[in-house]
């Protein structure tokens, strides 16, 4: 699976989406180098979006990833994008 982040810097992902609804998750090989690098904690939102394929583009997904956090302020809960 190839990912572009919001700040345009490619990862390809190796692995395997589960139907199982306790994890329900994708796993990968990279995926530890990817949270590392990008900061990730608990309960930060991963979103997933699907580019378009171009024509003569290998057959696998690509996808956009946007990765958001919850801060509290001002007493409001307010996602804002994470930038890393």
């Amino acid at each position: 699976m190839d990912v572009t982040d919001s700040l345009g810097k490619a990862w390809t992902f190796i692995g395997t989406f589960y139907a199982n609804p306790e994890v329900g998750k994708y796993v990968s090989l990279t995926w530890p180098q990817f949270s590392s690098e990008k900061g990730l904690k608990a309960n930060d939102e991963v979103i997933f979006t699907e580019r378009p394929r171009c024509e003569g583009e290998a057959p696998w997904k690509k996808f956009n990833v946007v990765i958001k956090r919850k801060i509290r302020l001002y007493g409001e809960d307010i996602w804002g994008e994470l930038k890393v």
